[in-house]
């Protein structure tokens, strides 16, 4: 690793405190080894910092890749060093919240993201405590609801897609042993929500991305079939032609029914045995055909 060290002190400047965008690209290029002398823990707080920069290459290309493969590939980065950093990805969630069409969505968004990252590594080898898991949904949730920037994509700033980033963190949270029965409606209600209220049509993957909400829990063994049931009945309501027609009301309504056919459509292409995966097709069905 003499090499990225070198590569380094060339690249750094006088009195600088953090690595260069050619740091971490050696990071990548060497697939995501630590450099030598240094420690995934010590620079884990530097990426973090990273995840609010305008810088798209930097922020998503190298700082995202790098946290995936440290949290949830390679695993080197420990339950003593997640849970400080969920602590902070949390924080991040309500930095700026409200402002839209501000560069501080990215930090949110993509702190988002990032816990979808510890989401994901806690489903699979476990290590949150249960009060850390109601905190993380709590504040999943309250991020959902309270993220007014819901813009996709843009040239300047590449991806910011806080719709689709906490829909993949309440996805592996919806998954988790710590969901309790009662948290499948308020997730799905969540969803509703968000499809109703939004200030924009989503028209960048993100229903797709919330389908996926709601396959990870008609998937689970304590699968709630009337909460599901439910819930597809504000769905129906929701996505009905609106009488008056506005431009919020239509919004709204093509929002909800795009959700719905993304829904239909992951259900339809996962093969997967599932009875609780069966019941939400079919039920859905019945739904979908009360609007066409």
């Amino acid at each position: 690793m003499y090499w990225l060290s070198l590569l380094y002190l060339l690249s750094a400047t006088p009195g600088q405190t953090s690595h260069p965008a050619a740091y971490w690209r050696a990071v990548v290029r060497d697939k995501f080894e630590v450099p030598g002398g240094d420690s995934a823990a010590r620079l884990a707080p530097e990426l973090l910092a990273n995840l609010g920069s305008i810088d798209s290459e930097l922020r998503d290309d190298l700082t995202l890749s790098i946290l995936t493969a440290w949290i949830y590939q390679k695993k080197l980065l420990g339950p003593d060093d997640l849970r400080p950093m969920t602590r902070t990805l949390e924080g991040n969630l309500r930095a700026g919240i409200g402002e839209a069409g501000t560069d501080t969505v990215l930090r949110r968004s993509f702190s988002a993201l990032t816990l979808s990252v510890i989401a994901a590594r806690d489903d699979e080898t476990p290590f949150l405590l249960a009060e850390e898991y109601r905190e993380l949904l709590d504040a999943a949730l309250a991020y959902f609801h309270d993220e007014r920037d819901t813009r996709g994509f843009e040239a300047r700033t590449g991806w910011m897609h806080s719709a689709a980033h906490t829909s993949d963190l309440l996805k592996f949270l919806a998954r988790n042993r710590l969901l309790l029965p009662a948290d499948q409606a308020r997730v799905l209600s969540a969803l509703t929500a968000k499809n109703r209220d939004a200030a924009s049509p989503f028209a960048q993957g993100e229903d797709e991305r919330m389908a996926r909400v709601a396959i990870s829990i008609v998937r689970r063994a304590d699968f709630d079939r009337d909460a599901f049931r439910a819930w597809l009945s504000t769905l129906q309501v929701a996505a009905k032609f609106p009488d008056p027609a506005t431009v919020d009301a239509l919004r709204a309504q093509q929002n909800v029914r795009h959700l719905m056919t993304a829904l239909w459509t992951e259900l339809s292409v996962d093969d997967r045995p599932s009875e609780g995966a069966d019941f939400a097709k079919q039920a859905l069905r019945e739904a979908l055909k009360t609007l066409f």
